[in-house]
């Protein structure tokens, strides 16, 4: 049973570590500039691993995920009072986190738990994980489905491929959204609106349709009726003679 705890240990605690916090130098890390607290930057010629690598006397190269060097701190080494490989502590032994927060110009003390260094200073407002992340959306361009990166509104890219929705199985659409298999090609509902001026179009030709009954004013009195004289009586009385 200890075994077990102790393997499940090994593989949730990290067995390395970096020279500076990954929390920090991951909040720019990938957009092609060298940022305060940043060692070096994938792509960028300027690297401050340079420094670390003439004060450790060690070979260094980019960590381009973390923005930190490699070699990374092996963690199964700090701890026993010898600074050694890349680390710049290590519990009473030599320090060399304030020689080199001097040539990167940040101030360095000794993290006792990584065998690296922690910025001894307040980090500036703009460096906070929501405002770095405010401030990337605003400088990309519009995500491109199919580019084969999930970006910004993405679920996933590229289509035709397996994702997760809501803890299930999905698909990915051609819009790069990630829908249930049974709703990959139906389209979303669109909601049809009519226009007021044309309803009224529409009831004023009804109303025209219909036929309205004739309205007799009420001051149009019906003209009279005369009655024929004697010899209209007499023309009138033969005729229904013949008739």
């Amino acid at each position: 049973m200890k075994k077990i705890v102790f393997l499940v240990a090994l593989l949730v605690i990290p067995v390395v570590c970096a020279q500076l916090d990954w929390t920090i130098t991951g909040l720019r890390c990938g957009n092609k500039i060298l940022d305060q607290f940043e060692l070096c930057e994938d792509d960028v010629e300027e690297t401050r691993c340079d420094h670390l690598g003439t004060i450790l006397k060690i070979d260094t190269a980019c960590d381009t995920e973390h923005c930190t060097c490699l070699p990374r701190v092996n963690k199964a080494f700090c701890g026993n009072n010898i600074r050694e490989g890349v680390e710049l502590c290590d519990g009473s032994a030599e320090d060399k986190c304030a020689e080199f927060g001097a040539l990167i110009n940040i101030s360095l003390v000794c993290n006792p738990k990584t065998c690296g260094c922690t910025i001894n200073e307040t980090l500036p407002a703009d460096y906070s994980p929501g405002t770095v992340e405010e401030l990337l959306n605003q400088s990309q361009s519009a995500s491109v489905c199919g580019d084969k990166k999930v970006e910004r509104d993405e679920d996933c890219d590229p289509p035709n491929t397996l994702c997760t929705v809501r803890g299930d199985p999905g698909v990915c659409n051609d819009k790069c959204k990630c829908v249930l298999p049974e709703m990959l090609g139906v389209e979303e509902p669109v909601e049809e609106t009519v226009e007021s001026n044309v309803s009224e179009n529409v009831t004023a030709e009804i109303v025209s349709d219909e036929v309205l009954p004739e309205v007799v004013p009420e001051n149009v009195t019906a003209p009279e009726v005369k009655e024929p004289g004697f010899f209209g009586k007499i023309w009138a009385w033969i005729v229904s003679l013949f008739s």
